[in-house]
């Protein structure tokens, strides 16, 4: 009769354990089918366009292609980086020469909305030597060493495919000209 009373206590113990291991089986099952999930290829266009009123002085364009998800992320997916760098003398008895990067540089992740929609986080940062003469001929700044502009800009879209965002604005302090930033994604089959 004590047998009999142990195998039941000890079944009775066994059936919670068994069925926490199930449980606990599925839902690693389903995390591995998550991270199994491939991402969705977008292809991003980026067009940074200059005016002079509004005249199109240039036009210059980006394209690249980042894997959307549908979770949260903490980084950029995608970074794009491209310039030159330029050598500056510094100053000191020495004459030594350092430099500095010139050019685009681009961070891009991509998120998967429920409704069809693409939340883009966007980072660019652009910088270019400047020219110290203005269309008369006369300095813009005292100095003799080169001038660099920049432009920056954290910026966060919510697109469709095949949508184009054009939001972006930015004028020069010292021409007054204008950057436009054109955003564009297509999902890519």
């Amino acid at each position: 009769m004590k047998n009999v009373i142990y195998l039941f206590l000890l079944g009775a113990f066994c059936l919670p354990l068994q069925q926490a291991c199930a449980q606990e089986k599925t839902q690693e099952k389903s995390k591995s089918e998550e991270r199994t999930k491939p991402g969705i290829p977008i292809k991003v266009q980026i067009v940074i366009s200059e005016y002079a009123a509004d005249k199109k002085i240039s036009s210059m364009p980006y394209s690249f292609v980042s894997l959307a998800d549908d979770k949260s992320w903490a980084n950029y997916n995608t970074s794009v980086r491209t310039g030159v760098r330029i050598p500056i003398e510094t100053d000191g008895k020495d004459q030594k020469n350092t430099y500095l990067d010139v050019g685009m540089n681009i961070d891009c992740g991509v998120k998967t909305e429920d409704d069809g929609r693409y939340f883009l986080r966007l980072v660019l940062e652009r910088s270019s030597m400047y020219p110290n003469k203005s269309t008369e001929g006369e300095r813009l700044v005292a100095s003799s060493l080169p001038l660099i502009s920049q432009f920056r800009t954290n910026d966060y879209l919510i697109l469709k495919d095949g949508q184009t965002s054009e939001n972006l604005l930015s004028t020069d302090p010292l021409t007054g000209h204008t950057l436009r930033v054109s955003v564009t994604i297509n999902v890519q089959k």
